[in-house]
């Protein structure tokens, strides 16, 4: 099987909820089967610091570290990489499309390669 990359927001108080959410997302809308090329297919992440992107654009910073082959994220078997993106104008939109206004929390980016 090959892989694929991937990138999808979510939602929580901490990163590992905000992960957790968005697999069961992927999860619901692609199948359990397994091979979905979505975060689905991930069951670690691994924080990105935030010196590292404060004052970037965060889907930059996360394809450039999917085309640099970054060691931290570069395995379809390994972790998905995250991005608090909290305070963006992303961010502020996703909150308001899924009706978050006012919910203690944080907005992240998860990235990465997943089986295909």
């Amino acid at each position: 099987m090959g892989a694929v990359t991937f990138e999808t927001l979510a939602f929580g108080k901490t990163a590992e909820e905000a992960f957790s959410k968005a697999i069961e997302d992927a999860r619901n809308m692609h199948g359990h089967g397994g091979y979905t090329g979505t975060i689905a297919e991930k069951d670690t992440l691994e924080v990105i610091p935030e010196r590292e992107h404060k004052g970037r654009q965060k889907r930059t910073v996360a394809r450039e570290l999917i085309e640099e082959g970054d060691e931290r994220i570069q395995s379809k078997r390994g972790p998905a990489g995250a991005i608090n993106c909290s305070g963006t104008t992303e961010a502020k939109r996703y909150r308001e499309r899924k009706g978050l206004k006012g919910k203690h929390g944080d907005v992240w980016l998860f990235f990465g390669w997943a089986s295909r």
